[in-house]
């Protein structure tokens, strides 16, 4: 009886394990897939304020209304980004323009490259924490909380 007890355990520790690493590879094929194939926009406010979180929603709401009338045709991640890099500048005054009429005068950098995001979820989908490919805009000084990794 002891002996049965020993190979039940045994086998239900060895299953739990199998459940793991699959769930796990799992995870981590799903995260690939997205990671290869999403092309994020990840704007920083200058601070964490009100003021500020709302304008960054401004720039947002702006630069996707540019980029669906003018790059609706894109089939790609990598015609979208070949799009941002072909227009970084238009991209950078469209920014700029919303911040002035909006009353400051914040600095704008804009970059295209790998950056952290964490978990974020949306109405019907969530993105998971990790590096994705985007475009980011500073706002400012673009302060933001530090993220751990």
């Amino acid at each position: 009886m002891k002996n049965f007890f020993k190979k039940s355990f045994i086998i239900l520790v060895l299953f739990i394990s199998f459940l793991l690493v699959t769930i796990t590879s799992y995870a981590n094929n799903v995260f690939n897939d997205l990671s290869a194939n999403i092309f994020r926009l990840h704007i920083l406010a200058n601070s964490d304020s009100k003021e500020d979180q709302n304008l960054k929603l401004k720039v947002r709401d702006g630069i996707i209304d540019y980029m669906e009338k003018i790059n609706k045709n894109s089939s790609s991640k990598t015609d979208v980004i070949n799009f941002c890099k072909n227009n970084t500048n238009t991209l950078k005054e469209i920014a700029e323009k919303i911040i002035k009429e909006s009353g400051y005068d914040y600095k704008v950098e804009i970059e295209i490259g790998n950056f952290y995001f964490p978990t974020k979820n949306y109405a019907n989908i969530s993105l998971p924490a990790g590096y994705y490919d985007a475009l980011q805009i500073k706002i400012g000084n673009a302060n933001r909380k530090k993220l751990v990794v």
